[in-house]
C-alpha cells in the first residue's frame, strides 16, 4: 500500500458564521491526531480532507497533487466513522468488498482483497455473518479492514473508538496503532479525548474555534504550551496568578504567586502581567516542611482515587489558584488540610492572560 502526505495550504472554510482556517502538514506514514472541543472544526476539517466539503480558498495537497477540487471518488482515501456506516444487506465480507468493487476489481478478487484485509484485523472468522449480528468492536474493526481495502493514499478517522467502552476504546486503538504502523499508511484522527490523542499521536494539533492553536509532537505540547487553552485542555495543570515577577537578565527571576515565589529562568519570563504560572502533576511533589527545595502551598479542595495514588486539587488564596498534584498512600489528606508541594526545577511555564474558571 502506498501514502503520501497530506498538506492544508491556507486552506478557508466559511459556512453559517463559521469561519476555519488552517495551514497544517499531515507527514506521509505518520498518524496525526487533531484534538479539540466540540464544535472546533474537526470534523469539518475531515469533510475537507477527503472532499466532502469544497473550501473558499487554499489548496490541499496529497502529495504533489492538488485534489482541492477533486469529488471524493477521484481521492484515494479510506474513511472509518464513528457509527461504522455498514451496509446492513450485505455480509461482512461483501461489506469489505464494496470498495474495491467500486474501483473496479472482478467480484473474486474484490472479495480476495476484502479476506486478505479482514484478516489484518482479525475479523476472517465473521466474513459470512450480518452487521447486525457484531458487537460494537467487531464492527469497528470490520469498518478499519472496508477502509483499508480501497488501499487508500490515507485513512481517515472521526472519532472511531467515541461509541465504545473504555476497556475496549484501549483495545482496538492499540491494535489500531499497530496496523498502521505497519501498512505505512497515512493517517488522520479527529478526537476531544485528551488521553486517546495523547496514546496514538505521531503528530498532535490542537485545534480551537476554527483555528490550530498549536501542532508538533505531542510531548512538545504537553511540556510547553502556548498558551493557556493548550495548558488547560491537555491534561490537568496547576494554574497560579502572577502577582509580581522580578526579573534577574541572564539569571534566576523570581515570580510571586498567592502560593508561593517561585525562582524561574529568565528566559520563562518573556510576558508581561497579567500572567499565569502552570506545572504538570508529575513535576509536583508532596513534601515535608523540613525538606530542602522551592515550595508552593495550599489547602485540599477535592482528593480523588485514580488506582494506586490519590489525584489531588489544593486552592491558594481564591479559585484562580489551583495546584492539581498526585499523592501516593492508603489514605488521602483530609479536606481543608493544609499541604505544602515541592516544584521539580526547570518544570514551571509562564504564559500570558488569566485562566479561566
Amino acid at each position: 500500500m502506498s501514502s503520501q502526505s497530506l498538506v492544508f495550504k491556507d486552506i478557508r472554510y466559511r459556512r453559517d458564521g463559521f469561519d476555519l482556517y488552517v495551514n497544517l502538514h499531515f507527514p506521509k506514514a505518520q498518524l496525526t491526531v487533531v484534538l479539540g472541543p466540540s464544535g472546533c472544526g474537526k470534523t469539518t476539517m475531515l469533510d475537507l480532507a477527503s472532499g466532502f466539503l469544497r473550501p473558499n480558498s487554499g489548496a490541499i495537497l496529497e502529495g504533489d497533487r492538488d485534489v482541492t477540487a477533486l469529488p471524493p471518488d477521484r481521492r484515494k482515501i479510506g474513511v472509518v466513522f464513528q457509527d461504522h456506516a455498514l451496509f446492513p444487506h450485505l455480509s461482512v465480507l461483501d461489506n469489505v468488498a464494496y470498495g474495491p468493487l467500486m474501483r473496479g476489481s472482478r467480484r473474486g478478487k474484490a472479495r480476495s482483497i476484502a479476506d486478505h484485509y479482514l484478516g489484518i484485523v482479525g475479523m476472517r472468522s465473521v466474513a459470512p455473518r450480518q452487521p447486525s449480528s457484531l458487537s460494537g468492536g467487531e464492527k469497528q474493526r470490520v469498518a478499519l479492514a472496508r477502509a483499508l481495502a480501497t488501499e487508500p493514499d490515507y485513512l481517515l478517522m472521526d472519532e472511531p473508538f467515541n461509541s465504545l467502552d473504555v476497556a475496549l476504546r484501549k483495545e482496538l486503538r492499540r491494535e489500531f496503532a499497530g496496523i498502521q504502523r505497519n501498512m505505512d499508511i497515512t493517517a488522520i484522527l479527529v478526537t476531544h479525548d485528551q488521553d486517546e490523542a495523547l496514546a496514538l499521536a505521531d503528530n498532535l494539533a490542537l485545534m480551537r474555534a476554527g483555528r490550530i492553536v498549536q501542532a508538533g509532537v505531542s510531548r512538545n505540547l504537553w511540556d510547553n504550551p502556548v498558551d493557556l487553552f493548550t495548558a488547560s485542555f491537555i491534561g490537568r495543570t496547576t494554574r497560579l496568578r502572577v502577582k509580581k515577577i522580578i526579573r534577574k537578565p541572564f539569571g534566576v527571576s523570581r515570580v510571586e504567586t498567592d502560593a508561593g515565589v517561585i525562582p524561574l529562568e529568565d528566559r520563562f519570563c518573556n510576558v508581561e502581567l497579567p500572567a499565569t504560572l502552570v506545572v504538570r502533576p508529575e513535576n509536583l511533589q508532596v513534601s515535608e516542611n523540613n525538606r530542602a527545595g522551592v515550595k508552593i502551598e495550599g489547602w485540599v479542595e477535592e482528593a480523588e482515587y485514580a488506582g494506586g495514588y490519590w489525584k489531588i486539587r489544593l486552592t491558594a488564596g481564591d479559585k484562580m489558584n489551583l495546584i492539581d498534584c498526585n499523592m501516593s498512600g492508603a489514605a488521602p489528606p483530609k479536606i481543608g488540610e493544609k499541604l505544602r508541594v515541592s516544584i521539580r526545577s526547570g518544570s514551571a511555564r509562564l504564559l500570558s492572560g488569566l485562566m479561566e474558571d
